[in-house]
């Protein structure tokens, strides 16, 4: 995270949790499930018509090869059950019919989204976030995730959905974590606190997965180009429990970023932190230069260089276009929370 150039303490309060605050209103920090791709159809305002290249992939454009261990039911599912400390997890997945042609994944995604996992699960959000990453050969996909609930018994499953560019079509996948408890007590709040347990499993499956073709760019560059805002607060109340009285601290910051057809960028940053009424501000720049490489953003600016992992290109459901961005730390990962917890969703300022 950019520092301002005053000598503040940035202090991090946990109570209450962060928001993502953008031109368009307020979003959560954990996106996953709540903002749409494009639905727009191949040809319409907003749809992205790639320029197709990149190698071959796999004979067909598609190939999956499930994990050593799992199951392939009668239905052509494929499933993996374990028990960890008496509860029993699990991973399903599941092939749905090809979709012909590769233009507009996203809004194709969006569609099955709602019209399948709509139709099979409840508590559905119904405009979902369209992430973008790379198969185990370099084939790109497009998926989305969110915790569901089954219609027969109200249980709590993560449903995430992908779409494998696979030659002439787009190949989807299923994958269903499970979770579940004898005799069912307090299973909704363990099985929230399951899902990165198993999660693993599902990254296992996704190394089976092989693509076509390869070699083509994760997010384009006239993607990237244009002016976006990225911003999160969060604050906390205190209460005197001797006088009643309350305080409010709180930390805020924003981002901003405007991306040339050149290759050129220039940064902003204004944050402020401390005790309301009394609060101190700081703000940073930068310039330089911008470029893309397999799923990395890479920011070399005068006075730093940044990076970070691409997850998406979509638009929010009011048409804006977003980039959605993961700076470099330690953690880099897709798996559930890591893009929650350190994902930032930059939305176009114009």
């Amino acid at each position: 995270m950019a520092r301002p150039k005053s000598p503040l303490v940035w202090i991090l309060l946990a109570v209450g949790g962060a928001c993502a605050l953008c031109c368009t209103g307020t979003l959560g920090l954990m996106a996953l499930g709540l903002f749409a791709g494009d639905s727009a159809t191949p040809g319409a305002p907003g749809a992205v018509d790639r320029a197709r290249g990149g190698s071959p992939g796999e004979p067909g454009g598609f190939a999956f090869d499930a994990p050593q261990g799992w199951k392939t039911q009668e239905d052509g599912r494929f499933i993996l059950e374990w028990e960890d400390r008496g509860d029993t997890l699990a991973v399903e997945v599941l092939r749905l019919p090809a979709l012909p042609g590769l233009d507009d994944a996203e809004g194709r995604l969006a569609k099955v989204w709602q019209e399948r996992i709509g139709a099979d699960w409840n508590g559905v959000p119904p405009n979902p976030l369209v992430m973008r990453r790379f198969m185990s050969n370099g084939a790109r996909a497009f998926f989305t995730a969110a915790v569901v609930r089954a219609k027969n018994n109200d249980r709590s499953f993560r449903v995430s959905l992908y779409l494998v560019e696979a030659g002439d079509r787009l190949e989807p996948l299923v994958f269903i974590q499970s979770f579940m408890t004898p005799g069912g007590l307090g299973e909704a709040l363990s099985a929230s606190f399951s899902w990165n347990t198993s999660y693993p499993r599902v990254e296992e499956a996704l190394k089976g997965v092989r693509g076509s073709p390869v070699g083509l760019p994760l997010v384009d560059d006239a993607e990237v180009v244009g002016h976006f805002v990225y911003g999160t607060s969060t604050a906390a109340q205190w209460v005197n429990a001797y006088t009643g009285g309350t305080t409010m601290t709180a930390v805020s910051y924003s981002i901003d970023y405007t991306f040339g057809a050149n290759h050129a960028f220039q940064y902003k940053y204004g944050g402020a932190s401390g005790q309301v009424g009394a609060m101190k501000f700081g703000s940073d720049d930068d310039q330089g230069t911008w470029s893309v490489k397999h799923d990395v953003l890479t920011l070399t600016g005068a006075k730093r260089t940044r990076r970070y992992l691409l997850i998406g290109a979509a638009r929010s459901p009011e048409g804006k276009r977003t980039l959605y961005l993961m700076p470099e730390h330690p953690g880099w990962s897709l798996a559930p929370g890591a893009i929650g917890q350190n994902g930032e969703l930059y939305v176009a300022a114009d």
